[in-house]
């Protein structure tokens, strides 16, 4: 243990350690973990991790993080530090969406958050948004009634193995 820190700031440190970790993980195997451009699903020109670059909002991240598209486009390829920058601007942006989403979100189990998380990530608060049955169910936490509105939607059927393991999260906590 840190010698400036207490053994409490220490289980803390090591719980959000843990959870960056899970995330990463969740979100690599969700999305995959790519140096150079491919196009995603929908054709979308994709970096990293699921960083979309057809996006106007990532570009403008691109520019503050100093890396240029257009040696992207021509074949560069991202370091590692690169990439986690891009994901880490990423899942903030899909943690602030998630609490928009759910204002709920705070106090949830870490399995619904995950799903949210990873849905918010994938889709945008845009597109989240148009869940709203799966909202009703959040609101009255009927997590089952969240997993079959997942379950019934397109996203399930674009996101292939990716939903399965989404609704899972959910379903863990369905009683």
């Amino acid at each position: 243990m840190p010698s400036n820190m207490t053994p409490r700031e220490y289980a803390i440190s090591r719980v959000k350690d843990k959870r960056a970790k899970e995330y990463f993980a969740m979100m690599v195997e969700n999305e995959g973990y790519k140096q150079k451009v491919y196009k995603d699903s929908k054709g979308k020109r994709t970096i990293g991790i699921g960083f979309n670059l057809e996006e106007p909002m990532n570009r403008r991240i691109l520019k503050e993080e100093g890396m240029d598209i257009n040696e992207i486009f021509q074949g560069k390829k991202l370091s590692d530090s690169e990439i986690k920058k891009l994901y880490n601007r990423s899942l903030t942006q899909a943690f602030n969406d998630a609490v928009k989403f759910d204002p709920k979100f705070a106090s949830r189990p870490e399995p619904a958050k995950k799903a949210i998380v990873d849905m918010s990530f994938n889709l945008g608060l845009t597109k989240l948004k148009k869940f709203e049955k799966m909202s009703e169910g959040l609101r009255a936490n009927d997590y089952n009634k969240a997993a079959d509105e997942m379950v019934d939607s397109d996203w399930y059927k674009d996101v292939k193995s990716r939903g399965p393991r989404t609704v899972s999260l959910m379903r863990s906590l369905a009683q």
